[in-house]
């Protein structure tokens, strides 16, 4: 198992390419790559991403709503020592993040500011609720929470987050060295800095040994399906529109 693409996928591509002298730095799976070869076809065409992101869905039978959080294109650099830029990818997938870094960079495509798309502010305008997962606050969460309108958005709903660190250290992934870069403490009571008001209930692991004031204790180690339930529901127990 990864921690990326589809379940029971196969690497024939990627076996092939890799025998004939080309390794990706990625391996992806024929659904997975299927996935990627029709999205970028559906924007071809003139879908948005938002757009295309619900047709594939539709294709998979997926029921869940899943939302880009812009229609923007937008890639998050990193700032090597001597002040170049390396694309995110680049940095944690090809170099496995061994490489010094100093700071972050967001860029727009189109230079105008991140902007969340309608749907996304619309979704968050019609919700009882928001949880913020332990993602990565830097790369995964913190673009997010830069998108025009989604601060204000949030401002109007309780916002529940779990933090992604235990002590100084992430539960997977290199956001401890970009937390540095980004000029954060690398642990809880960092992430809780880069949150800001825009959550009102944050969430620690029991075995965190960094003290965030005001935070709540619960057990997030998400090892099998019970327990991500489980804690999905405690967490739902505090939430003043959708407690029972």
């Amino acid at each position: 198992d990864t921690w990326w693409g589809i379940k029971g996928d196969t690497l024939d591509t990627y076996h092939a390419m890799e025998k004939i002298g080309y390794k990706e730095p990625l391996p992806l799976g024929e659904r997975d790559r299927a996935t990627n070869i029709a999205r970028t076809a559906f924007m071809q065409s003139g879908m948005t991403l938002t757009e295309a992101t619900q047709k594939i869905c539709a294709g998979y039978g997926i029921s869940a709503k899943i939302l880009p959080m812009s229609d923007q294109e937008v890639t998050s650099y990193v700032v090597t020592e001597d002040g170049s830029l390396m694309h995110y990818q680049e940095y944690w997938v090809g170099k496995r993040g061994n490489v010094p870094i100093s700071g972050i960079r967001r860029v727009t495509a189109d230079g105008e500011p991140l902007a969340a798309s309608d749907a996304v502010i619309s979704a968050i305008e019609e919700s009882d609720g928001v949880i913020i997962g332990p993602s990565n606050p830097v790369t995964s969460i913190g673009p997010i929470l830069e998108c025009g309108g989604v601060r204000e958005a949030l401002a109007d709903k309780f916002v529940a987050a779990v933090s992604p660190f235990i002590g100084n250290r992430p539960v997977s992934g290199p956001a401890a060295a970009l937390m540095t870069a980004w000029g954060y403490e690398p642990n809880s009571a960092g992430t809780r800095k880069v949150y800001g008001d825009a959550v009102n209930l944050f969430v620690q692991d029991v075995k965190d040994t960094v003290e965030v004031e005001g935070s709540m204790r619960l057990d997030t180690m998400m090892t099998n399906l019970k327990k991500a339930e489980s804690l999905a529901w405690d967490i739902l127990s505090f939430m003043p529109d959708i407690r029972r």
